[in-house]
């Protein structure tokens, strides 16, 4: 009788195993970059559906990828550090199949770039955006020196639009 039980749940774990795997699909691919061809290690990728996220992925060292996925209608995108993301919609994951979906980055380029730090000495404190007109607060040394205060948290209130409260 013991026996019949185990062979009885071995039969359903394998029905219900079968089910769960064919009725899942995976979309796979390669990420490249577009001048050179060379593969992107690390790239983000994002599936979702309808606006919802569904899954994320990573490349590998070859810049391969596999996301497993139930069958619909998919949107990607892809990212990596210094690349314009790339969207793909529309992307058909079909019951039980595998849809391979290759995709090349294009080299970004930056245009809101926000810098900071200290230049020859002086304390620069710049404040850069391309819809705003540019400003910054240069301090030397000999005018450091000369102000009231020690205190770090005062000395950057001096800046435009910053102020210290204590």
């Amino acid at each position: 009788m013991k026996k019949f039980y185990a062979i009885s749940w071995l039969i359903w774990f394998l029905f219900f195993y079968n089910i769960t795997i064919h009725s899942q699909t995976s979309i796979t691919g390669k990420v490249t970059d577009k001048n050179s061809g060379e593969e992107m290690i690390a790239a983000n990728i994002v599936v979702t559906k309808n606006g919802n996220f569904i899954q994320g992925e990573t490349t590998d060292i070859d810049g391969s990828y596999s996301i497993r996925v139930d069958a619909g209608t998919y949107d990607m995108e892809v990212s990596y550090t210094g690349y314009t993301t790339q969207q793909v919609k529309g992307v058909m994951a079909i019951k039980g199949q595998s849809t391979k979906v290759d995709i090349q980055m294009d080299a970004g380029i930056f245009d809101n770039l926000e810098w900071g730090g200290f230049y020859h000495g002086c304390l620069l404190i710049p404040i850069i955006r391309q819809d705003e007109n540019p400003s910054i607060l240069k301090l030397e040394p000999e005018r450091i020196k000369k102000l009231p205060t020690r205190n770090i948290n005062e000395l950057s209130s001096m800046a435009p639009g910053v102020s210290f409260a204590q």
